[in-house]
């Protein structure tokens, strides 16, 4: 037969189950037996509680994962629709806009559009339909009169500056190297 000190884990183990194991106090701590037995009770309740408790402790985070899983999709969810409500507001403004750009310019003359853009490529750009002539005209201030005609022995001549140059001819001068 094993002696006691030869027992085995398994009735160690046994006879901590089957014993109740008192919650050790401060004031018993210090009475003879010290931390080292209040570690080994607790260690021995651990034991006790085996694999039972670790399936337990493992359930309850498994729980508690899918938990927080959960409402993280949810909240991602409602984010997501916040959006959707947003964008779907943005596109109504946008296609209002567009219905009353249209009925305007439904409204408006095509004819006077198309004269007011003729009219402004001739005076600004200097423009015109193929086959016609442009003529570019330099208009000069008039010179100022003399002061007194008699005081003057001749009106002298006054040279006009040169004509300026059209930009057809500055671009191509530019483009030759001239």
């Amino acid at each position: 037969m094993p002696s006691e000190a030869t027992e085995t884990t398994a009735t160690v183990i046994k006879r901590a189950r089957s014993r109740p194991v008192a919650a050790p106090s401060v004031a018993n701590a210090g009475r003879g037996r010290g931390l080292g037995a209040a570690f080994e009770q607790r260690f021995l309740l651990f034991l006790a509680l085996g694999q039972r408790g670790i399936v337990i402790v493992l359930a309850l985070a498994v729980l508690v994962a899918f938990a927080a899983g959960t409402v993280e999709q949810r909240w991602k969810e409602q984010r997501l629709r916040d959006q959707v409500t947003a964008q779907q507001q943005t596109l109504q403004e946008a296609e209002a806009r567009n219905a009353r750009l249209t009925s305007q310019l439904a409204e408006n003359d095509p004819a006077a559009y198309r004269a007011w853009v003729e009219a402004t490529a001739r005076r600004q750009l200097n423009l015109g339909y193929s086959g016609e002539t442009v003529f570019l005209v330099n208009w000069h201030e008039p010179a100022a009169p003399a002061a007194s005609a008699a005081s003057s022995p001749a009106p002298q001549a006054t040279a006009a500056p040169p004509p300026a140059e059209a930009h057809w001819q500055k671009w191509l001068r530019m483009l030759t190297g001239e």
